[in-house]
């Protein structure tokens, strides 16, 4: 009989899923656990049973959970054989766009509510609980995943399931309107047991707007704690880069689609012709780094950016970002002038407010001008939480990055600019108005 046929689903340093499709067509996921080390190996044991006990245990009880079905040591790791889920992508996937939604969204909000109500009626403390670890199948039905950190509990606390709610929300944020993440939050509110319900409210007041706004609060703040600390993958090969070790050394994202392959000792003058990148040289290694993480950060949160494409440790230090559409590097205000260039920078200044971040300059172009006229962040130096966000947004500071103030533009692009933060504010219809009411005098 042949072999079964093996799909890499995610592969990580100490712990990989594949698909397997026997000769019969039967589908079964296992997830291995093969850390390097004897302390390192006896928790892979551990996390395996556990993943492996929770499963069979909340599978049997109804919860949708894949079905475990054997725990084996093979080659030295621990595997995790389970039920494979027809036709079921990542959350994740239909957020980026990459998948079209099965159903409405706020259908499929109110089902991961209602999924996330059940883990905490079931006693199931789950910190890991991300868009990345909730499937969604063919026919829309939400399922959770990925149980090697989790554990039963006689009660679930109400610390725990506002950490859970945070934590989804997080995941969300960036790729759904407020209306979708509210009306999650009264799903679960619903669903949920009393207590529990009764427990979050009483973290912000009495009503259940209060605690649509405390959520957003802490979404915000869990979602840029967590692009943050993935800072790390972007400086070692991981699933987010690729080492390169040819005429050059360093790394380069792991979903480009051909390796980069150019002189190391002159890499602008074979890109130099490209008007889809920004390749800058004479770099410090440490600027460079913080360079290269910016970028990656600005991806990361969905902003509109030029994407971190390789960055060159040795023999010379050099980083290379690409844009989606042609354009040039913004080295003067000239450059930014116009209404639709205005436009975009006024979606970029509400974006940034939404995320809670301000940018810092470099010496190098933080702005780039596609040839259709929009802006986008180009070399941003390093990103900081803005301790003013949510107070407002900062028409100023905003400007300054284009070297430009609100004296210096047009009606015209006055207008334009005011109208673009309208456009990219994630509000409510009510906040909107008052937003744009606010601008008209500013």
């Amino acid at each position: 009989m042949p072999a079964p046929e093996r799909r890499v689903l995610k592969d990580s340093l100490h712990r990989s899923v594949r698909l397997e499709i026997d000769a019969h067509g039967a589908r079964t996921v296992v997830k291995r656990f093969a850390s390097r080390g004897l302390a390192a190996s006896t928790l892979d044991r551990a996390r395996a049973a556990r993943e492996y006990r929770l499963l069979r245990e909340l599978s049997e009880r109804g919860l949708p959970t894949p079905r475990a079905l054997a725990l084996e040591r093979v080659d030295g790791g621990w595997e995790v054989r389970m039920q494979s889920i027809e036709e079921a992508c990542p959350l994740s996937a239909f957020l980026s766009g990459e998948r079209a939604w099965p159903c409405a969204p706020e259908v499929l909000a109110r089902r991961l509510a209602e999924l996330l109500a059940a883990l905490h009626a079931a006693g199931v403390d789950h910190p890991d609980l991300h868009p990345g670890n909730v499937l969604i199948d063919g026919a829309g039905a939400v399922w959770a995943i990925d149980f090697h950190k989790a554990r039963r509990v006689r009660r679930v606390r109400p610390a725990t399931a506002w950490r859970d709610l945070a934590s989804l929300a997080a995941g969300v944020r960036e790729s759904t309107s407020p209306r979708w993440r509210a009306r999650f939050l009264c799903g679960w509110l619903r669903s949920a047991p009393p207590e529990l319900a009764r427990g979050a409210t009483e973290r912000a007041g009495a009503s259940t707007g209060e605690l649509a706004l405390a959520l957003e609060r802490r979404a915000r703040e869990v979602r840029r704690a967590h692009v943050e600390r993935r800072r790390a993958r972007w400086l070692r090969a991981s699933s987010s880069c690729r080492a390169v070790e040819r005429n050059w050394r360093g790394f380069e994202r792991a979903d480009a689609r051909e390796p980069a392959e150019f002189d190391a000792l002159a890499p602008a003058s074979s890109l130099a012709s490209d008007p889809g990148a920004l390749v800058l040289e004479g770099l410090q290694p440490r600027e460079a780094r913080e360079l290269w993480c910016a970028a990656a950060r600005l991806a990361e949160h969905g902003l509109p950016a030029l994407r971190p494409r390789a960055f060159s440790q040795r023999p010379r230090v050099w980083l290379w970002l690409e844009a989606a559409e042609p354009g040039r590097a913004c080295r003067a205000p000239a450059d930014v002038r116009g209404a639709r260039a205005l436009h975009s920078l006024g979606r970029l200044c509400a974006q940034l407010a939404d995320r809670g971040l301000r940018v810092v300059a470099g010496r190098w172009p933080v702005l780039w001008r596609s040839a259709r006229g929009d802006l986008r962040l180009a070399a941003v130096a390093s990103l900081e939480a803005d301790p003013q966000a949510g107070d407002g947004i900062d028409l100023v500071r905003t400007l300054a990055l284009a070297r430009l103030s609100l004296d210096e533009l047009s009606r015209t692009e006055r207008a334009a600019y005011a109208a673009g933060i309208v456009a990219g504010a994630a509000l409510g219809a009510r906040a909107r108005a008052e937003l744009r009411a606010r601008l008209s005098h500013a």
